[in-house]
């Protein structure tokens, strides 16, 4: 399927379909942080039935909450609008959009439309640029009018409402390579600001009894939150998304099982091969283990990693890039490309240098770089 099929296919899934993509590609950190912030939600308007330990959620606010409360009640508005406003921080989704319709807002807060369009607004307003947009398009365009580009204006305005395909049909060939470039000045969601957060884990896989067992990151849901209207799309998506990962790991455990158990070979494996074997589309695939780690006996490793090309002898370029790591990391003294070569072809693996050479640079592993971070740790 080319590009454009591709963007007019996606213009036509259902909103509960594309949030269950959102709720698929999002990695485990970020999947828990949703989690905590429907919590948050949901205990706001069902106190009794959803319980909250406010001790241990209150260090997982995000520090750009308090900023927004604070330039929102530097506004002058309505006492109501700008409460209102600061009850939507709430449904601020983990990357700053909230999805969430005015429609069902307003249901949730037994109020009308036209009151959580204003505080919406308000909340627009603030900074980061984008906050609040009710989807990445609509982000592009409030940093189009920031920016103060009508041309910038109109067309992001019109891929709100229209697929990308159809827009840029309209233009010609050098005017959408211009106007693409364009576009990419302006960033899908709002720039929250960066808070380091650790990797977490999708799973951990290990050996029992010779026999691998895997266990896997969970969420505290509650299956009788199903009967809250507030709580059904994503805890549906939230399974479909963990069906989705296991058959995934399932597949991956059987191709790549001499890994799991500790030896440092994969298989040839593609999204496609496993498509077949999950019965899903080669795109749902890759949007799933994007972003995603698993914990092995080899330590932290990207599920992508686990996907894997062959060289022309017939080995992974990901496990080759590994043992030249190794062999830098417990030598006592620098080692050449063509000394690495030697130690590859010793170990059976023919390797050119200068592919060496590449993967070297690849991993920052150059003679030029190492001593940098050297001078540099010195320094500090």
């Amino acid at each position: 399927m080319d590009q454009r099929q591709e963007q007019t296919q996606q213009m036509t899934l259902s909103a509960s379909q594309q949030y269950q993509l959102h709720v698929l590609e999002q990695p485990a950190a970020e999947l828990e942080e949703e989690w905590r912030r429907l919590k948050r939600r949901l205990h706001r308007h069902y106190p009794n039935q959803v319980s909250l330990e406010v001790e241990q959620m209150a260090g997982h606010l995000a520090s750009y909450e308090d900023e927004l409360l604070a330039q929102i009640r530097l506004e002058s508005v309505r006492q109501e609008i700008g409460y209102m406003a600061e009850q939507l921080i709430v449904y601020l989704e983990a990357d700053g959009l909230l999805r969430t319709s005015d429609e069902q807002l307003a249901a949730s807060f037994s109020t009308d439309v036209a009151t959580i369009t204003e505080a919406r607004t308000l909340l627009q307003q603030c900074e980061p640029v984008g906050i609040a947009a009710r989807s990445e398009r609509e982000c592009q365009w409030l940093q189009a009018i920031e920016l103060d580009d009508a041309e910038l204006i109109g067309l992001t305005n019109r891929l709100r409402h229209e697929s990308a395909s159809q827009v840029f049909a309209q233009f010609s060939e050098q005017d959408r390579t211009r106007l693409r470039k364009q576009l990419t000045r302006l960033s899908r969601t709002p720039d929250l600001p960066k808070e380091e957060r650790p990797v977490t884990a999708e799973a951990r896989i290990h050996l029992l009894d010779g026999e691998l067992q895997i266990d896997w990151m969970t969420l505290d849901t509650d299956q009788t939150w199903l009967e809250l209207k507030e709580a059904t799309p994503f805890l549906r998506a939230y399974e479909r998304r963990r069906v989705t990962m296991h058959a995934i790991l399932s597949v991956l455990l059987e191709r790549q099982e001499r890994w799991f158990k500790g030896e440092l070979h994969l298989e040839p494996l593609t999204k496609k091969q496993v498509a077949e074997a999950t019965g899903h589309h080669p795109s749902t695939i890759g949007r799933a283990i994007a972003s995603k780690y698993v914990e092995t006996v080899h330590g932290l490793v990207a599920l992508e990693d686990l996907f894997v090309s062959r060289t022309t002898t017939g080995d992974s370029s990901f496990l080759i890039k590994r043992r030249i790591a190794e062999y830098i990391q417990h030598s006592d003294r620098p080692l050449s490309d063509q000394q690495l070569t030697d130690r590859l072809q010793a170990d059976g693996l023919t390797v050119a240098r200068r592919t060496v050479a590449k993967y070297r640079a690849a991993l920052g592993l150059t003679k030029k770089t190492m001593q940098q971070r050297k001078a540099q740790s010195e320094w500090d």
